[in-house]
């Protein structure tokens, strides 16, 4: 049976959530023919990389990523680091022959993530881009019913992300709030992807962002005035004239990870709600309209863990499902790519291709009008 090591580099949450998605995959896909090995771990504090490698189970640790890179038995590496050291770190991988598992977004600018696109388009590693929201039921069974033309031409979409995180202005800032990250690539970037993977790619785009406060004080005791934004509102018109929001926030009031969206087309409309993700609702306007209704109505699906093969066998289909289910499916169905030769869906090249889109909204944000969506 094959073994595929793994070398994890940056021990914070997204480090954590990657490696409780490899360490769960012989659990939830019992009957596959190949293994995970946690080959190397690095943090750029050894005590931190010590630490994972002693509550893990990581083989060796590092603070040196390029150490783990030269590892013989690391065959794909996983980016959990900050946004700004992805191109050095993913160019570094890739260049060293290995297979890239990277969190979103891809970089801090477009300019960045097309370099790292270059050095992935002329290596033989393959990729993927963690866009984990695709890897749930509930979405899954979302694109089935969009692409078999269940709703029919798409009309108009709504997706909005928030949090809440952000309100407190005593708070200390993270990385994300500086001028590295910033609500539009944290959980911007997650919305754009699920309206674009279902209603497609926009034509013209106008954003408004908001940095609630000038000011935030730091961990070190200091004051930092360079922020990214907390909140960003962003109109997409697409190529047939149909109009949609995406909406991120991480000053909503009362929110904790809402993540919505809904779909309205011609044909049938599709709502999905990420705080009860066992389910989507579906309405099917062809269902002919009678007195006191008839059948027509949302119809509540119900996904729940019903995986196709080999991934329903635990936890039963009937459970509930959690957010990092489809973190531990996103990561199987990569290995299984590299396993049997196959070429990944969502590589790096379409995490450059969201990032694109990004950069426009910023640039419209910027100008204060709408932008074209392309080059």
């Amino acid at each position: 049976m094959r073994t595929i090591g793994i070398g994890l580099i940056g021990w914070g949450f997204m480090g954590r959530a990657h490696t409780h998605a490899l360490r769960s995959i012989p659990l939830f896909y019992p009957d596959i023919d190949f293994r995970v090995h946690l080959a190397h771990v690095c943090s750029r504090r050894i005590e931190k990389a010590r630490e994972a490698a002693e509550l893990m189970g990581y083989a060796r640790y590092t603070d040196d990523y390029r150490a783990l890179l030269a590892d013989p038995e690391v065959e794909v590496v996983s980016i959990c680091t900050p946004n700004d050291r992805h191109e050095e770190m993913a160019i570094a991988a890739l260049e060293a022959g290995k297979h890239v598992y990277i969190d979103k977004p891809l970089a801090v600018t477009a300019e960045s993530a097309a370099r790292i696109a270059e050095a992935a388009k002329n290596a033989k590693g393959q990729t993927r881009m963690v866009f984990n929201n695709r890897y749930t039921p509930a979405v899954m069974r979302t694109k089935e019913l969009v692409d078999e033309g269940r709703i029919g031409e798409v009309l108009s979409f709504q997706a909005r992300y928030l949090h809440s995180g952000s309100i407190d202005p005593d708070k200390p800032i993270g990385w994300k709030q500086r001028s590295q990250g910033g609500v539009l690539l944290d959980l911007g970037s997650h919305a754009l992807d699920l309206v674009t993977w279902l209603a497609g790619d926009p034509k013209r785009v106008f954003c408004r962002t908001r940095t609630l406060y000038p000011q935030r004080p730091t961990p070190e005791g200091g004051v930092e005035s360079d922020l990214g934004e907390d909140h960003a509102l962003m109109l997409l018109e697409m190529p047939n004239g149909a109009l949609g929001t995406v909406e991120a926030s991480k000053i909503a009031t009362g929110a904790n990870d809402d993540f919505t969206l809904e779909i309205r087309g011609t044909r049938g409309a599709i709502a999905w709600d990420g705080m009860e993700p066992s389910f989507i609702r579906f309405y099917d306007q062809t269902l002919p309209e009678r007195p006191l209704g008839g059948l027509r109505g949302f119809t509540k699906i119900e996904s729940v863990q019903r995986y196709p093969a080999p991934g329903g066998s635990f936890l039963p289909p009937k459970n509930a499902i959690g957010w990092d289910r489809g973190h531990i499916h996103c990561y199987y169905t990569f290995l299984d790519c590299i396993a049997h030769g196959r070429v990944p869906e969502n590589s790096i090249a379409d995490g450059a291709k969201l990032q694109r889109l990004m950069s426009r909204l910023m640039e419209s944000n910027r100008l204060g009008e709408w932008v074209d969506a392309g080059e």
